[in-house]
């Protein structure tokens, strides 16, 4: 770069920068082009200059003729953005802000891994960190383009509390970015000792009046949810955990409210979660997990509130509330019809099934000669008759709800539901008989072993209950087996990822 233009960029006269511009071109036969590409032993432009200085004169020229240069880096992939923030140019850095935001400079990183925004938070100048802020507050996907060097951490880093809790306010999304080693801002601030810091994020809270608790369990970030409860004492966590936000939601109504069952565990598991709180509408967490607006196969969900003791404000059935006749597209009414048809296809199999075992004798028929043809030859054995009985009902059972599940596919929700629950019962008693019949069957055929017998009625009971309970959890999720069941199995397979996570 020509000394003399240097020298007028950084003077800061505009008449001087032109009167330069003029004798370097004249002087070396250059054109404005090839003069504003000239930069200086550290890669740093006409704009990197003018901007270091503030000198805003000088940069509006520039601007003017070349605003490509807001996009230049030196050779510290510092822009000119960079480094007004660091020499502590206020009015450079408003210049700088709103140009090229297509190319979102703001979060353009240098050599150390430094945006202009994390410089900012870094340098401590809150009033250039205030426009910056503004402009990110615009751009709802500024939490993706921050990505890992949040200005949060450098806020955390020197102890400044002041401009932490103006990013915060201003950027709630970074509350649980991850700012260092996958940590949150609340573990940083643990890690680095920062007790004014831990203090602040605890306290704090957005325009829906939620702390760090309640945004933690809306977005399902459970293990932000466990730190916050290992860390702090008991009566901080009483607090937080009970505190209702302006729609008097807690953060288990919340949780709740979006199906987020492993942050339901950790928060019920806590001793001092009220699990009886009630929000503004007067429902309690188990009321809005079953809210029909936003209802996404609750089964487990309800499980965990309810073996946590969480009451249901109605107190009746916790199926979901019925609507009034006529077609529905509600997720119930299109998840009813979804079982129907599934269990449809079951019904039709076991009828078809349970008929031709019903000319598939055991022992078969007396031949034409004998003195009752046709007949069964095991006509008069005890367990035959049990597998003719049993055959039978299970073949009626399966034809009473493959016709009542035809009424499942009514355009109103409420005959759909309770064909689908009456037809449900049905089949899980032709499934039950059909069991008991094939049972019987193969008994008749090895009843000269009776240690082979009693194996085959063991395995038949062993297996009918476990099917029924299966069945039951399958067609009436709701009922206190089916969530039991479910509620175990979460449980196990909670307590297997904590480990294979250790």
């Amino acid at each position: 770069m020509d000394p003399e233009l240097y020298e007028a960029t950084k003077s800061g006269d505009a008449d001087k920068f032109i009167d330069a511009l003029e004798a370097v071109s004249e002087l070396r036969k250059l054109a404005l082009s090839q003069i504003f590409d000239q930069f200086t032993p550290s890669g740093n432009s006409l704009l990197h200059v003018a901007a270091s200085s503030g000198k805003e004169d000088v940069m509006k020229l520039i601007l003017f003729h070349f605003p490509d240069l807001v996009a230049r880096k030196n050779f510290s992939e510092d822009t000119p953005l960079h480094v007004a923030i660091r020499d502590g140019r206020l009015n450079a850095t408003r210049m700088l802000i709103p140009l090229r935001t297509d190319l979102d400079i703001m979060y353009w990183k240098n050599k150390d891994s430094k945006s202009p925004l994390y410089l900012a938070a870094e340098t401590g100048h809150l009033e250039i960190l205030q426009p910056l802020l503004e402009e990110s507050a615009r751009d709802e996907d500024y939490a993706v383009k921050i990505q890992d060097m949040s200005p949060v951490l450098a806020a955390l880093k020197d102890g400044k509390s002041g401009i932490l809790e103006e990013i915060l306010d201003r950027l709630p999304k970074l509350l649980h970015l991850h700012v260092e080693d996958g940590k949150t801002p609340l573990h940083s601030a643990a890690s680095h000792g920062n007790v004014g810091a831990v203090q602040l994020l605890l306290k704090m809270k957005n325009g829906m009046g939620q702390n760090i608790l309640h945004v933690a369990a809306k977005g399902g970030k459970n293990n932000a949810v466990q730190h916050i409860l290992s860390e702090c004492s008991e009566p901080v966590i009483e607090k937080l955990v009970n505190l209702k936000d302006v729609d008097g939601n807690t953060p288990l109504h919340l949780a709740s409210m979006h199906n987020h069952c492993q942050v339901m565990l950790s928060l019920v598991k806590n001793k001092t979660t009220d699990v009886k709180l009630l929000n503004n509408d007067k429902k309690t967490a188990l009321d809005v997990a079953l809210n029909p607006e936003t209802w996404s196969s609750p089964v487990l969900a309800h499980a965990i509130l309810v073996k946590a003791g969480v009451p249901e404000k109605e107190g009746g059935n916790v199926l979901l509330p019925r609507k009034s006749s006529g077609a529905s597209n509600s997720p119930r009414a299109k998840w009813i019809k979804d079982q129907v048809d599934t269990l449809l296809l079951v019904a039709t199999l076991v009828a078809t099934v349970t008929f031709t075992a019903g000319f598939t004798l055991p022992g078969g028929y007396n031949a034409f000669n004998d003195r009752h043809p046709g007949t069964a030859t095991m006509l008069h054995n005890r367990v035959f008759q049990v597998f003719i009985i049993t055959d039978m009902l299970a073949m009626y059972s399966s034809i009473l709800a493959a016709v009542g599940l035809l009424w499942g596919h009514s355009s109103d929700s409420n005959i759909a539901e309770d064909a689908y629950l009456l037809a449900g019962l049905q089949l899980l008693m032709a499934l039950a008989f059909m069991t008991v019949a094939f049972c019987a069957a193969v008994t008749v055929a090895v009843s000269k072993l009776i240690w082979l017998t009693s194996v085959v009625v063991y395995m038949t009971w062993a297996y009918l209950s476990m099917c029924v309970m299966v069945l039951t959890a399958f067609i009436f999720p709701y009922s206190p087996p089916a969530k039991l069941l479910l509620f175990i199995y979460y449980r196990t397979m909670t307590n297997q990822d904590r480990r294979s996570g250790d």
